[in-house]
């Protein structure tokens, strides 16, 4: 997009959205629309990263003979991939929840629905479902490789490490090249992408949303039927925290911890398919 372009349709944005209360929506890279789904799937990718995360996994399904009747949409979150990119936006759960509420509404998305997340696409799935009222009929949530964070861990040695190692990116980028290899090394075994850590979305989104002090509660709080995918290997992401949220909500939170690392591997993509598989099974059963 042009500069000259992309100043005018943030400038006209902004005016629409804070002055009108007009909706932002997200930009969906890829919606195979699918006539009457018995099924509708929603990708959301991470933190620095787009939609492309989960290109793979799409490409697989779409070609899976039991999913022929469900729809498959991936949406570059906001401040990432085709999305808006602004610096007047805060980057919160709230930006992040109501644009997403709106492009389920744009996207004429009904039926049941299942959010797929992966790591800060997790979080805010699993916000969208707790702490807002979706507009959908939202049956399941499956989220790939969360970074939860318990409250009172934030101030301590690990998550120091943690916190200074990844959010810090974006304030150093500006002046230190070498931070650029750094987030070409953490590109090596994420989805992660170099080019956003110098963007408001990155710094902004990182303090609100990855470090958010009420992510561990939202989790404990959910109410949909939800899986979480974890990587034996993931060096971004607190086994002990998902699995105590699964023990603190039983109910509705299941914990696996396959083969990988932080990314959305073959195993992790494996699993996905088999959870998809099994709540088709179910919808099917109740209608």
């Amino acid at each position: 997009m042009p500069a000259a372009f992309h100043k005018l349709y943030n400038f006209r944005t902004r005016l629409w959205h804070q002055i009108f209360r007009m909706s932002i929506f997200l930009k969906a890279a890829y919606d195979n629309k699918v006539k009457k789904p018995r099924l509708t799937v929603v990708f959301l990718h991470g933190i620095s990263a787009t939609s492309d995360t989960w290109r793979t996994t799409i490409h697989a399904f779409s070609k899976n003979r039991d999913l022929k009747n469900v729809r498959l949409i991936a949406l570059d979150l906001l401040g990432f991939g085709k999305s808006l990119q602004s610096n007047w936006l805060d980057y919160d759960y709230l930006d992040y929840d109501s644009a997403l509420d709106a492009s389920m509404k744009k996207y004429k998305i009904s039926g049941p629905v299942v959010l797929v997340g992966h790591s800060m696409g997790s979080l805010i799935a699993a916000h969208y479902a707790t702490d807002y009222r979706p507009s959908i009929d939202l049956v399941g949530l499956i989220l790939v490789s969360p970074p939860v964070l318990m409250s009172e861990e934030l101030a301590k040695l690990p998550d120091r490490v943690y916190t200074k190692s990844y959010s810090s990116l974006h304030r150093l980028a500006r002046d230190e090249p070498v931070m650029e290899v750094i987030a070409n090394f953490i590109q090596r075994f994420s989805s992660f992408s170099s080019k956003y850590i110098k963007t408001p979305a990155f710094g902004r989104s990182m303090e609100q949303v990855i470090l958010n002090h009420h992510n561990f509660q939202t989790f404990a709080n959910l109410k949909v039927p939800t899986l979480i995918i974890h990587g034996h290997f993931d060096p971004l992401v607190m086994r002990s925290n998902l699995k105590h949220a699964a023990e603190v909500n039983p109910e509705h939170i299941r914990f696996i911890s396959v083969m990988g690392h932080h990314d959305v591997s073959s195993q992790k993509r494996t699993k996905i398919l088999i959870e998809l598989k099994r709540i088709l099974h179910e919808e099917r059963e109740s209608n």
